[in-house]
């Protein structure tokens, strides 16, 4: 830089110089110059500037590194739990098939409060000209106490004997009885079923019983054979009506059980009663074997029919006065059980 600043003085000098001279002066000095040339003054070149050179540059400093964020440690995965071994399926046993117990016919039920000695349970019973004992079949819970109090409806005397059905029928000595019952008179006996019967009741005034003033007392209880035998038949009362039904309309009985049916008439129509196998009962094929029969059953009368069910099925029963079977006056036993 300063180079160039006295070379260019330099320069303006001699310029300067040149101007103000006279021309002889300056005729002269061209001469002497021309005899001694001056030597051109040649400023010397600058060297040439070097380009300053820019402070290198410091290298960035680097942003702080953050340390390095720790990847979250995972919670522990529990292992998982192996499912339970599940314990080994036993195959079931199977149960050993029961041998079915026989079926046996549905004993009666009980549709009043069984009396006892302090307070009998009351039955009232009618005795007739006709020589009817109605109800004729009561049914008694086993070791219940009952009073009945027979009232004479009627004008002939009567009497009124109870308890077992052998010694009622035979007019046994000693069966608890009221005699002498005149017309319009009531009268009580108080009896205690102290066993599984059968129990009756009958009249002996003369020729009373014979013509069918009779009754029974069904007796339901523990110690009452649900099936019947030959030497016990259980009891099962029908009752026929005026409507030409018999009620109930079906009965079981087990197979070979012996029962005794007792046919009552609500009506006033006559009735008989036939059983058997079916198709004989409804062939009216009564033999007195194969099929029994009860008739000429008058209104409010009761009788009896024994049978034993030891053959094929199907049973039935019906009546056969006329008209009655084919108004459908019929019923069937049904054989239940092994």
């Amino acid at each position: 830089m300063r180079l160039a600043i006295i070379a260019c003085a330099v320069a303006a000098l001699v310029l300067t110089g040149c101007s103000s001279t006279t021309p002889q002066a300056s005729a002269g000095f061209t001469a002497a110059a021309q005899s001694a040339p001056v030597p051109s003054v040649i400023p010397p070149t600058a060297a040439p500037t070097a380009a300053p050179t820019a402070a290198p540059t410091a290298a960035p400093t680097a942003a702080p590194t953050a340390p390095p964020t720790a990847a979250p440690t995972p919670a522990p995965t529990a292992a998982p739990t192996p499912p339970p071994t599940p314990a080994p399926t036993v195959a079931p046993t199977p149960a050993p098939t029961p041998t079915p117990a026989p079926t046996v016919a549905p004993s009666p039920t009980l549709g009043f409060t069984p009396g006892t000695t302090a307070k009998p349970r009351v039955v009232a019973i009618t005795a007739d000209d006709q020589l009817n004992f109605f109800p004729n079949v009561i049914q008694a819970a086993q070791g219940e106490t009952v009073t009945f109090q027979i009232k004479n409806a009627g004008k002939a005397n009567h009497e009124f004997m109870l308890g077992p059905a052998a010694d009622a029928f035979a007019d046994t000595e000693g069966t608890p009885e009221v005699a002498d019952i005149g017309a319009g008179q009531t009268k009580d006996l108080t009896f205690t079923f102290t066993g599984p019967g059968p129990y009756a009741f009958a009249c002996h005034e003369p020729g009373h019983f014979e013509a069918g003033m009779l009754g029974y007392v069904v007796v339901v209880g523990p110690d009452v054979p649900i099936a019947g035998t030959l030497d016990n038949p259980r009891l099962v009362e029908i009752a026929m009506n005026d409507k030409l039904k018999f009620d109930p309309s079906d009965v079981a009985a087990t197979p070979g059980e012996t029962i005794t049916f007792l046919i009552t008439n609500l009506g006033t129509a006559t009735h008989e009663f036939a059983v058997g196998p079916a198709d004989k009962v409804d062939a009216d094929e009564v033999d007195g074997k194969i099929v029994v029969e009860a008739d000429e059953i008058i209104a409010r009368h009761l009788k009896t029919v024994t049978y034993t069910f030891d053959g094929p099925a199907p049973y039935a029963f019906a009546c056969h006065e006329p008209g009655h079977f084919q108004a459908g006056m019929r019923g069937t036993v049904t054989i239940v059980g092994p």
